[in-house]
């Protein structure tokens, strides 16, 4: 899996990985109606039908929530660090630096079903340019309609 596959390619891709596209699109509505206070606590874990998704590092609400508004914000070039005259490029960049290492990782129940996959929440692409992982956008923020076409 890279991301510079095509995103349906991608997310047929981590579907195969556990179990399907039915499996994929119920972990995605399962996210969507988790609320952000289980996120954000200590247990860094969301149960659904088929398996688990985890993450590595405990998040911490306002961090979260910049993070999720940066993935709904369309730029031209992906980018989501702001120029430094922009009064949030301060709390984008400590953001970036808090949630770099931050890795989901989901697992189906069912070993059978796949291996699952494993995602990060950005892609730092240098000192002044940082995106949103694909797969993040599609799990967390993508409405569903547009997740659904997506996947195929």
């Amino acid at each position: 899996m890279t991301t510079e596959q095509p995103l349906s390619e991608l997310l047929r891709e981590c579907a195969d990985s556990i179990g399907g596209k039915n499996f994929f699109l119920t972990l995605a509505e399962t996210i969507r109606t988790t609320r952000e206070g289980i996120i954000v606590g200590e247990k860094k874990q969301i149960n659904y039908t088929n398996g688990t998704m985890t993450w590595n590092k405990t998040l911490h609400a306002d961090n979260w929530r910049l993070l999720v508004e940066s993935a709904k914000v369309r730029t031209k070039d992906g980018n989501i660090l702001l120029s430094a005259e922009d009064k949030r490029h301060k709390n984008i960049l400590n953001m970036i630096r808090t949630l770099k290492p931050l890795t989901f990782t989901v697992s189906p129940t069912n070993s059978t079903d796949g291996e699952g996959f494993s995602f990060s929440a950005l892609e730092v692409i240098d000192d002044k340019t940082t995106h949103i992982s694909p797969l993040f956008k599609a799990m967390f923020v993508m409405p569903m309609d547009v997740l659904k076409k997506n996947i195929g």
